[in-house]
């Protein structure tokens, strides 16, 4: 029987994030301005930033706290997801969405979870690990929702940087708000 812990092959590149790409540092500055005081264990955002935020919003089995068109979006998101797959749907878990730091692995970038446009995802007891070219059954079940709505999945991410759990808000998707 096929679990969706299963860790499985993140599937090639050509297959995922079609038309879409990861949002740059520069952009999000741009749009949405500094997001506040980063800290290893997150940072508080920064007032205009928190105007924006919607916190503690349950959807599915989690709540979150994130930028407003974000938690939207989820809301769709898994809406779909409820009534398309709902295996996947109940055992979803997260690992959090807003959080006001630094990329792990590059402390000169600021994280996508700083603005509350990025999530992390996972099944089971644990997540897979940052830089492993594998993936939860689950999040590769959920990588085609996740991409109509404008999500950029991190499983394309490059070398160390591959996080299969860490869904975004695209490039394309930021530019349009």
């Amino acid at each position: 029987m096929n679990k969706l812990d299963d860790r499985v092959p993140i599937p090639p590149k050509d297959t995922m994030n079609i038309g879409l790409t990861a949002v740059l540092e520069a952009t999000m500055i741009k749009k949405f301005g500094p997001p506040g005081r980063t800290d290893p264990k997150c940072g508080d955002p920064s007032p205009k930033m928190r105007k924006r935020m919607l916190f503690g919003v349950k959807i599915g089995p989690m709540k979150v706290s994130g930028l407003d068109f974000a938690v939207h979006s989820l809301q769709q998101i898994f809406a779909e997801v409820e009534r398309d797959v709902p295996d996947v749907f109940k055992a979803v878990k997260t690992d959090g969405m807003l959080c006001v730091r630094f990329r792990r692995g590059n402390s000169g970038l600021l994280s996508n979870h700083a603005w509350g446009t990025a999530i992390d995802l996972f099944f089971g007891k644990d997540s897979v690990p940052r830089g492993t070219r594998r993936t939860h059954r689950g999040n590769f079940l959920l990588f085609p929702f996740f991409n109509r709505h404008g999500w950029y999945w991190g499983a394309e991410f490059s070398g160390d940087a591959v996080d299969s759990m860490h869904f975004e808000l695209a490039e394309e998707t930021i530019l349009k708000l």
